[in-house]
């Protein structure tokens, strides 16, 4: 979607609370620039809301939050939070909507604004997608999900490019269409290598109270920087929740001959980028990791290609490259153990 296009969707459908917050946002612009505002803003709100919750990285995101403040002055940091405001507003006004079905239901708060704004990297090929699209996407397998989650009491759903959370914002959505309490019986784990997607999510995830990790990592090469645990995730034990229900995928696996059943998954598989399917023990755990360490790499040995062909060439180099499974997998060692 185009700055115009994004311009002229967010004149027709925003609300007061979000053009509060544009308002506030560009305030700051006589002085700083608007990317690196809106950056450090949704950076600022997700430390506040990580340190509420999670104590054992509390320390470095503290120190990080106060490095951001010491940027402005005081006039300038005390719009912060009014801005923050502005942003639960509108998701309060919409949360509302949603339950009394007035119409007004949930959407892609922070990366409509991200991109009416102008600040994505376009020349990187970052454009998120319209919520009107996650929407009919969610909505069309969504229902099958919540209802297969209603039955099992909850489905994980896992986003290897999660952008602003928009998908998961609508899978939630549909859950709640479908009649099942998404804060209940959804489970999300979500990745961006794009660190301010990554607070984007975060923040707009534990507003709307998602149980979810929200990973900031690279699913191609493997590699993840760090994680963030929401509200929800952490109040409702949802670290528990999954260990145990891993350890009852793998039982199941070995008491069907090495593969679970198919048939009893618990989550939806929707069309890529936004989710894929529930990550599944087929191999013993590897050690487990320091949970303060700043950054880990996990690399996947890629073996040589000896071929002479070239469409062989590219179906072996296909074949070796790291699924996404694969790197769900070293998320769940990484968050919860």
């Amino acid at each position: 979607m185009s700055r115009k296009s994004a311009e002229r969707k967010f004149n027709q459908t925003a609300d007061e609370y979000q053009c509060t917050l544009v308002s506030l946002l560009e305030q700051f612009s006589y002085g700083h620039h608007l990317d690196t505002v809106f950056r450090d803003f949704v950076e600022m709100a997700a430390l506040a809301i990580s340190n509420r919750v999670d104590r054992t990285q509390y320390e470095a995101r503290e120190k990080r939050y106060m490095e951001i403040v010491g940027k402005y002055k005081p006039e300038e940091v005390k719009r912060f939070p009014e801005m923050f405001a502005a942003l639960t507003g509108s998701f309060e006004a919409r949360t509302q909507g949603m339950l009394d079905g007035s119409g007004v239901g949930l959407t892609d708060v922070l990366g409509e604004t991200y991109m009416m704004l102008g600040i994505s990297n376009d020349r990187s090929g970052q454009f998120f997608t319209p919520y009107a699209v996650s929407k009919l996407m969610a909505g069309m397998l969504g229902g099958d999900v919540a209802a297969r989650a209603d039955a099992q009491g909850f489905a994980r759903v896992q986003e290897p490019a999660c952008g602003a959370g928009g998908m998961i914002i609508a899978t939630a959505e549909a859950f709640h269409g479908a009649g099942v309490n998404y804060q209940q019986a959804l489970h999300a784990t979500c990745v961006d290598i794009d660190v301010c997607c990554v607070h984007m999510a975060y923040v707009q995830l534990s507003l709307l109270h998602v149980p979810a990790i929200v990973v900031h990592g690279n699913t191609l090469s493997m590699q993840v920087w760090g994680h963030w645990y929401t509200p929800a995730h952490v109040l409702g034990g949802w670290s528990q929740k999954l260990k145990m229900r891993r350890a009852w995928d793998a039982l199941r696996g070995l008491l069907s001959g090495g593969e679970a059943d198919e048939s009893e998954a618990d989550n939806g598989v929707l069309p890529p980028p936004a989710v894929v399917a529930e990550v599944r023990e087929t191999a013993p755990a590897p050690a487990p990791l320091d949970d303060h360490a700043d950054i880990a790499v996990l690399e996947r040995p890629i073996e040589a290609v000896d071929t002479g062909g070239l469409a062989d060439m590219f179906e072996e180099a296909v074949g070796v490259q790291p699924g996404a499974k694969d790197f769900f997998e070293i998320v769940d060692q990484l968050a919860l153990f």
